[in-house]
């Protein structure tokens, strides 16, 4: 009988219920200016001024004014589910866990380590970064 509803609500035409990967993802896919930036709760939003971030539901992303390596131009990436939030993994090898998303605002956090060496504007640290749709 199970089997036999399963069948019919296949057939009825009606798309499959979306998956919540595919929610975030179509939520997170638009244009995005920041509205503020953290390290270690300390404000850097100076640093990363003008930062527009453009995420696609295939899965590219593009950035103006980029700051690397925390911000590259471009690249892709791939969405990953960590405990009760999803991780946006890029192709660059850094991930941001989006730690807060609705359909006008979102909060990106990621730990960065400085390499040696680097010039004393690279700090280590815990970055958070919001940003309002545009």
């Amino acid at each position: 009988m199970a089997g036999l509803a399963l069948a019919s609500a296949s057939c009825d035409g009606s798309e499959p219920s979306p998956t919540e990967e595919e929610l975030t993802l179509k939520k997170i896919s638009k244009n995005w200016a920041l509205t503020s930036a953290e390290v270690d709760d300390t404000d850097v939003a100076e640093w990363f001024a003008g930062l527009k971030v453009s995420y696609t539901e295939s899965k590219t992303f593009t950035v103006q004014n980029a700051v690397p390596p925390i911000w590259v131009a471009s690249g892709t990436f791939e969405l990953e589910k960590s405990g009760s939030s999803y991780v946006i993994k890029r192709s660059d090898g850094v991930d941001m866990t989006i730690s807060s998303l609705t359909d006008t605002d979102v909060t990106v956090t990621l730990n960065y380590t400085a390499p040696v060496g680097a010039r004393k504007e690279s700090i280590s640290g815990t970055y958070s970064f919001s940003f309002q749709a545009q």
